[in-house]
């Protein structure tokens, strides 16, 4: 949380005269880097794409897709790699701080695992599980040109597993967002 009021701050101060009060773009696309934490396991390296579309100048419909990877990690199973893909859509709120835009979001959707380790004799193991999953988040957008902003984000995702119960998962994305129209 620390990292993403940080890189707001610079953001805004970069941003400078070149951020002045301009409505919303009916349509956004934003892509970016994110690093997702599950219980036991942290995700290093993701990517997240987003698109939103106004629906008022207050509330925009988010659908957004990633994938985040742990390579060389071990488990109880051995050494490999771990995938999640993750995705959802849903009602995004905004509100107008400054030069900055600052936003809520409930995203509804799901996650897919994937697991390709190697056992400790050597032989594979491969598996892989889908779930439901809710994501409330927050996010600052902070202007850098007419058409292109930075954004930051946290979101906390609960994953609904059949076999083992649920997961409380934690994913941060950094990125650029850009006006479409």
């Amino acid at each position: 949380m620390r990292a993403l009021v940080c890189l707001a701050l610079v953001a805004a101060g970069a941003a400078g005269a070149t951020a002045q009060t301009r409505p919303e773009p009916s349509l956004d696309l934003s892509v970016g880097y994110q690093v997702l934490h599950i219980p036991g396991q942290t995700y290093p390296l993701g990517i997240s794409l987003e698109m939103s579309g106004a629906l008022t100048s207050a509330v925009r419909i988010v659908a957004e897709a990633g994938v985040s990877i742990a390579r060389g990690t071990t488990s109880s199973y051995g050494m490999g790699t771990l995938t999640l893909y993750d995705y959802g859509g849903g009602p995004r709120v905004t509100a107008r701080a400054g030069r900055m835009l600052v936003y809520g979001q409930l995203l509804g959707g799901g996650v897919r695992t994937h697991a390709d380790l190697s056992t400790a004799s050597g032989a594979p193991f491969i598996e892989g599980d889908s779930a439901f999953m809710l994501q409330p988040g927050a996010g600052v957008i902070v202007p850098l040109t007419r058409k292109i902003a930075a954004i930051g984000e946290v979101n906390y995702q609960r994953v609904f597993f059949k076999e083992y119960g649920g997961d409380n998962e934690t994913r941060v994305l950094v990125g650029v967002r850009t006006a479409i129209r």
